[in-house]
């Protein structure tokens, strides 16, 4: 009779660990997914960013023809350079960030329950911070672009251009 106990009490924990193992297995398929998202909105993101880019350009050009004599204009512009070059390693920083996730699928199988469960709480947090940052990346793509018309406004009714 102990035997059968025993035998009972294996018999449940082994179909308990295929179901925690199942479980882990479909919450890493909807990080996947939810990874195949993030990353489509990171390839728009960096398309909006290369035509920020440019935009920043002729920004910068057409301040070069311009005899300009405020001086806190070109501290802006400096400013949105800054920005922008963080946007560049942050965007960068994606790019790896995602293809290491892609990567992670060809090996999961072979982990650990525990190195599972990490992993699957890594990615969470990973594609929290990349969504955080994505927003903040837009507003401020959004706000250089409402700074680069008022300066515009500015230097067009203060009449500094030649």
């Amino acid at each position: 009779m102990k035997k059968l106990i025993n035998l009972f009490v294996l018999l449940i924990l082994i179909v308990g660990c295929e179901n925690n193992n199942k479980e882990l297995s479909e919450k890493f398929e909807k990080l996947q997914s939810q990874r195949d998202s993030i990353s489509q909105v990171h390839s728009k993101f960096k398309s909006i960013h290369d035509e920020m880019l440019k935009k920043f350009q002729n920004f910068n050009q057409k301040l070069g023809s311009m005899d300009v004599q405020d001086s806190t204009i070109f501290e802006d512009v400096a400013k949105h350079s800054t920005i922008l070059e963080q946007h560049d390693a942050i965007i960068k920083s994606h790019d790896e960030i995602l293809e290491g996730h892609k990567e992670m699928k060809t090996s999961f199988d072979e982990k650990s329950e525990a190195e599972k469960k990490t992993q699957i709480e890594e990615m969470i947090a990973t594609h929290k911070k990349l969504m955080e940052e994505h927003k903040a990346m837009e507003e401020d793509h959004s706000t250089m672009e409402k700074e680069h018309e008022e300066i515009m406004v500015k230097l067009d009714s203060t009449d500094t251009s030649n």
